[in-house]
């Protein structure tokens, strides 16, 4: 038996008559879990899949989902997580893409994909394991592409026990974790919501749609579960939750990651719960490859990245390929147990991306960083986020830290719009409370932390920013200045 099922197993049966998760008021236990996990084996099995065989899940955000990902982690399967949400044709083309060789549904669907496998209803005792070799692919998870077709990342399952034994044992997760489950399956950092819990004897609250987008639905179920302890969310999500009256919880175990924490966010958060954890990583490295908690009052330096988890370590890297020392910059290389197999049928995306070096095999994550000190870096932005204007080299990443560090304003993004001598920086600002700043403030406050060249040449003011499924803000849906 794999570690990964050897692992599952033994949990479940350690913890059969405890509650392993609940939706919409229902809770189930890890014996009726694990039956519903056996019935959707049996029905795979029925369809012949083997070993290494991609099936994707095309299914509601309930019980089942969770019941089809263990199914498939039992039978050695690679999942693909589907989004009922996303467009039907980027779905298919990404099913297409996969190649794969069923598509699993559920009696809600809208759309059906080809070729579908329809669920059906029941529970079953759970048939022996397999003999399973954990370099087999465990999920692929599709993300955007600069050429604007998606790309599968590759997961096998020894990357991912390595990350969800690293994960839980850094926050203290056990038998008394209440996660909440609100992030779409297309995100990556879901998996930790979905089966952290269970690798540990904990419980997962499944938030279904559409309340797990929405602030005032998730504020009333936070209010009538005071049980729930965990929640993960990217810090868009976050502002968003406090924007709506959410006054915290003591006790609550915080995760903030997906993209960069700035000061006034996690000295808020960490002032509102009883642990908050700065969480960094690439789907190309398993979900997370820091974490590191949160301590107020802030540094000088702010929030850093840090806390490598046990199996990764990361590198600085200059633009001679040296890794340089504390007080320099370069980007941002991660090594380690977790990282991907590579891009699927992507040969050449992989070899640049994943690299040798100096005997080491390392992922290029893109981002660029300063060192601080061994394991701790300050984040400066993507490498593919810096823009030219009138000859000067922009980060607009640190433009819109310096937005949202003033008082007043909830969240901002900047854009390069047009071009050439008509080339301008526009800045788009959500603000909260009931002082508000307006555009003059806003300019005034950029004039004394940035050059010139780098205060935005218009400001729009916008009630929301406009957010993906994951939790990020949509910058292609920013609207364009009139």
């Amino acid at each position: 038996m794999s570690l990964l099922n050897q692992h599952f197993t033994n949990v479940f049966a350690r913890h059969a008559t405890r509650p392993a998760l609940g939706c919409l008021g229902a809770s189930f236990s890890y014996v009726e879990l694990q039956a519903r996990v056996a019935a959707i084996v049996l029905q795979l099995r029925a369809k012949g899949l083997a070993a290494g065989d991609r099936v994707g899940l095309h299914l509601s955000r309930g019980p089942d989902y969770i019941a089809a990902l263990l199914a498939c982690l039992h039978e050695g399967l690679c999942f693909v997580p589907l989004e009922p949400d996303f467009p039907l044709e980027r779905l298919q083309g990404i099913a297409d893409d996969a190649q794969l060789h069923w598509v699993l549904q559920d009696e809600q669907a809208q759309r059906w994909l080809s070729p579908s496998l329809r669920l059906k209803p029941g529970l079953a005792v759970m048939p022996e394991h397999q003999n399973l070799d954990d370099q087999l692919p465990a999920y692929m998870m599709f993300t955007s592409g600069s050429t604007g077709k998606p790309k599968g990342v590759v997961i096998d399952r020894a990357a991912l026990s390595n990350f969800l034994s690293a994960a839980t044992r850094r926050i203290g997760s056990g038998p008394d974790t209440r996660w909440l489950f609100t992030t779409t399956p297309a995100f990556d950092i879901s998996l930790l919501e979905m089966l952290g819990p269970l690798w540990v004897g904990g419980y997962v609250e499944v938030v279904c749609a559409p309340a797990n987008k929405d602030p005032v639905a998730l504020l009333e179920l936070l209010d009538s579960r005071p049980d729930l302890n965990t929640l993960q969310a990217t810090p868009a999500f976050w502002r968003m939750l406090l924007k709506a009256g959410w006054q915290g919880r003591d006790g609550m175990v915080a995760l903030c990651g997906g993209e960069a924490l700035d000061p006034t966010l996690a000295t808020r958060l960490a002032a509102s719960v009883g642990q908050l954890w700065n969480c960094y990583g690439p789907t190309e490295a398993t979900v997370w490859s820091m974490m590191a908690r949160v301590e107020v009052p802030l540094t000088d330096q702010g929030v850093l990245l840090s806390q490598s988890l046990d199996g990764y370590c990361h590198w600085v890297l200059d633009e001679n390929s040296q890794n340089v020392g504390p007080g320099s910059e370069g980007e941002l290389c991660i090594e380690g147990a977790s990282l991907a197999q590579g891009y699927w049928q992507r040969d050449g995306l992989t070899a640049r991306a994943f690299i040798s070096w100096q005997g080491r095999r390392l992922y290029r994550t893109g981002d660029r960083v300063l060192r601080i000190a061994d394991d701790e870096f300050r984040y400066l932005g993507r490498r593919d986020d810096q823009v030219k204007l009138r000859g000067f080299r922009i980060e607009l990443g640190e433009i819109e830290a310096t937005l949202r560090h003033i008082q007043g304003v909830q969240d901002a993004a900047v854009r390069l719009v047009g071009e050439g001598d008509d080339a301008c920086l526009v800045g788009y600002v959500e603000t909260c409370g009931k002082v508000a700043p307006g555009r003059l403030q806003i300019r005034r406050a950029l004039q004394l932390s940035l050059p010139h060249y780098m205060i935005p040449h218009r400001i729009l003011m916008i009630d929301a920013l406009p957010k993906t499924p994951s939790g990020k803000i949509d910058r292609k849906r920013l609207p364009e200045p009139v």
